[in-house]
């Protein structure tokens, strides 16, 4: 820490501050020069409006940390410090803030350059502050309305739309890209679900498919797309995987949805699911025979009894629990 007084090193932060202050006149975004104490020496009307603050009260409440409550991620009150004794210039996207005078909740944009004395002690910053609390609303707002136009609005899985369009870019950017990692193409269907309507009541069936599509998601990888295909039927693909992979995945999504605890009005409700899974082939196939393959192999576990996955590779159908044994 430097040696001199607070008040001298004050004069000094300002004195280095004045070389610059032409360049600061044309500023449109807010700006303070901050001390070591977080003590505004300089401001400008940018800031004044977004502390919400006339120029008199900056003047009167004088510490920054008392104007605004700055927070990135899940830290709070280290901001400032990360932004004052930066050894080099420093900028901060996405600070969430409160304006303490309002209350109001802001997004910032935070840039700080520091000041240092002859011997390289910090003397304080000078900060730049945008306020971007408008664009990232709209952003938001614009986000919000994006992710609900490609979901079903049940489950919070993607829709059918959706999903084959996502299926086809995929296969256009293999086949660009002279890709030849597998992608697999799994389609479910919940057993006897008629069944559970009749008996438990329709809201019982929205319900089983609710909490599906959540037991789905708390087994799935994040690179992994699902979607509702219809009704009871759900598709999901799984990208960068085996022929061995992929059938542990679909046991793995069997399993869970048959061990997990359907309760619906006090009463349980018994739910398994049939799975039909394959793998693209390199170069060759589409949308609809990748999802007519899938659907084939879906067919074919109910056939033979419902609560098992089936598997196509391209030699024909097999049990996932056999093919894994081989």
């Amino acid at each position: 820490m430097n040696d001199h007084s607070p008040l001298k090193a004050d004069g000094e932060l300002l004195s280095l501050f004045e070389n610059q202050k032409d360049f600061v006149r044309v500023l449109i975004d807010g700006f303070v020069l901050v001390n070591q104490s977080f003590q505004v020496l300089k401001f400008n009307s940018a800031f004044c409006q977004i502390s919400g603050l006339k120029a008199v009260d900056v003047r009167k409440i004088l510490y920054l940390d008392q104007m605004l409550k700055l927070k990135v991620g899940m830290n709070e009150n280290t901001v400032l410090k990360d932004l004052i004794f930066a050894p080099t210039p420093t900028r901060i996207d996405e600070v969430s803030a409160v304006n303490l005078n309002s209350e109001q909740t802001l997004t910032l944009i935070m840039s700080s350059y520091p000041y240092s004395d002859s011997q390289g002690e910090p003397l304080g910053a000078f900060i730049l502050i945008r306020d971007v609390t408008a664009e990232s609303n709209l952003q938001n707002k614009y986000r919000s309305k994006s992710l609900e136009s490609i979901t079903d609005p049940l489950t919070g899985l993607y829709t059918r739309r959706f999903f084959e369009s996502y299926i086809e870019k995929e296969l256009a950017r293999r086949t660009s890209r002279n890709a030849s990692s597998h992608m697999a193409v799994m389609m479910l269907d919940l057993d006897k679900f008629k069944g559970i309507n009749d008996k438990f009541g329709h809201q019982a069936g929205d319900y089983v498919l609710t909490e599906t599509a959540r037991v789905l998601r708390s087994c799935a990888r994040r690179s992994d797309i699902i979607g509702r295909y219809g009704g009871e039927e759900i598709l999901v693909l799984i990208e960068e995987a085996t022929e061995k992979t992929a059938a542990v995945i679909a046991e793995k999504f069997r399993t869970a949805i048959q061990n997990n605890e359907y309760i619906f009005l006090d009463k349980r409700i018994p739910v398994t699911v049939s799975i039909g899974v394959t793998l693209a082939n390199e170069f060759q196939d589409t949308k609809d025979s990748l999802v007519k393959r899938a659907d084939e192999s879906l067919y074919k576990a109910k056939e033979l009894g419902r609560n098992r996955v089936i598997v196509n590779y391209g030699d024909g159908p097999l049990s996932a629990i056999k093919f894994l044994k081989m």
